[in-house]
């Protein structure tokens, strides 16, 4: 299955596919900050593929606390879209399913997730375990690195 979606006014674009329906794969609602002033719902899947439609122009990219991902925010219209981490091949993301307007995915009870506890190297490693492999449409985007400097 493949479902897609995109920011307010269009400008980022997301398709997520997977084997799983949206009931299976569940929605998170992570408890920082950041998302919790976004109204974040997040979904991924590792055995899954997302691909982002974007040019670099359209995107901010913004890190906080940890700095371990990229937050990625369309500049035309501020919809948070999705959380970016890796670089080269191994480069992966949860999408946002409010930001990007993926119906199939609203409604669903949502999980509350409390990542505060987590040493950075075990975000790192649950995030790789668990988010969804990612590329971009934009080759420039593909061989940027997202995360931790």
């Amino acid at each position: 299955m493949i479902f897609s979606g995109q920011c307010h006014c269009g400008k980022v674009k997301a398709s997520f596919e997977t084997q799983k329906t949206p009931q299976d794969l569940g929605v998170r609602t992570c408890q920082c900050v950041f998302c919790r002033r976004h109204g974040a719902v997040n979904i991924s899947d590792p055995e899954g593929k997302i691909t982002i439609d974007a040019a670099p122009e359209d995107l901010n990219r913004y890190r906080f606390a940890l700095k371990t991902a990229d937050f990625l925010i369309c500049r035309q219209c501020g919809v948070y879209v999705a959380a970016v981490m890796g670089e080269g091949e191994r480069i992966c993301s949860t999408l946002n399913v409010v930001g990007l307007r993926m119906d199939e995915f609203l409604g669903i009870d949502e999980a509350p997730m409390d990542y505060d506890e987590e040493t950075t190297e075990d975000r790192i490693a649950r995030r790789y375990a668990k988010w969804t492999p990612t590329t971009f449409a934009n080759v420039e985007l593909n061989s940027s690195y997202f995360g931790p400097h």
